[in-house]
């Protein structure tokens, strides 16, 4: 008679495996790692999951990978003010992202600097990349005719390498919601009024301008 598989058990491997990527990476978890932290036998773990792979997925469903991604771009979009333009919908953007870091902390603290390896290897390069993009969209749409130049794109990429690492960071480190908020929001002060201070110079320094 074939052995009936547990939700129970396979809800502890889903946790010990996505704790176990977030702290060591995709690629050096192996599913033995696993299997010792869930307290089953490794053969067990594959009985629930054959491959690493399709535990990885399990464990980072591309449903919320997705919400993830539009969530972030809702952000970065409703927080115009980072131009010079203000939009009553900043805050409500920020807290739902806010909301979806502290609920998925690992699976986060995965997407953004552990998942090389992955099918998801590329994300942190992807959401560097997205933010720059869409903060030089709001920039230009509140400054029309502002330059932003070569030099001013690769200011714009170490600042949100740092907050990809710095995000990564505060998540790893705070497993208390509260801890995690006022860690958020500490960072987010010192970087809008360093995203503000740049806008300025930009615009300041556009051939429209001069």
């Amino acid at each position: 008679m074939p052995q009936v598989l547990k939700a129970e058990v396979r809800e502890r491997i889903l946790g010990a495996a996505l704790a176990a990527f977030a702290r060591a990476g995709y690629s050096a978890t192996t599913m033995n790692d696993i299997a010792r932290a869930a307290n089953v036998a490794v053969a067990n773990v594959y009985r629930y999951y054959p491959s690493k792979e399709e535990l990885f997925e399990a464990a980072v469903p591309r449903a919320l990978v997705r919400e993830f991604d539009e969530l972030l771009e809702r952000s970065v979009r409703a927080h115009a003010h980072l131009a010079g333009l203000p939009r009553p919908a900043d805050e409500a953007a920020a807290r739902e992202l806010l909301d979806f870091w502290v609920r998925h902390r690992l699976l986060v603290v995965t997407l953004l600097d552990r998942s090389r390896g992955s099918i998801h290897e590329a994300f942190g390069q992807r959401f560097v990349t997205r933010l720059v993009t869409l903060s030089v969209s709001e920039i230009r749409a509140a400054h029309p005719g502002v330059v932003v130049s070569r030099e001013a794109r690769l200011v714009l990429e170490q600042i949100f390498e740092n907050t990809r690492r710095m995000l990564g960071a505060i998540l790893e480190s705070f497993r208390d919601e509260k801890e995690i908020r006022r860690a958020v929001a500490a960072f987010r002060s010192y970087q809008i009024a360093g995203l503000a201070a740049l806008t300025r110079q930009l615009v300041a320094e556009s051939p429209a301008r001069a």
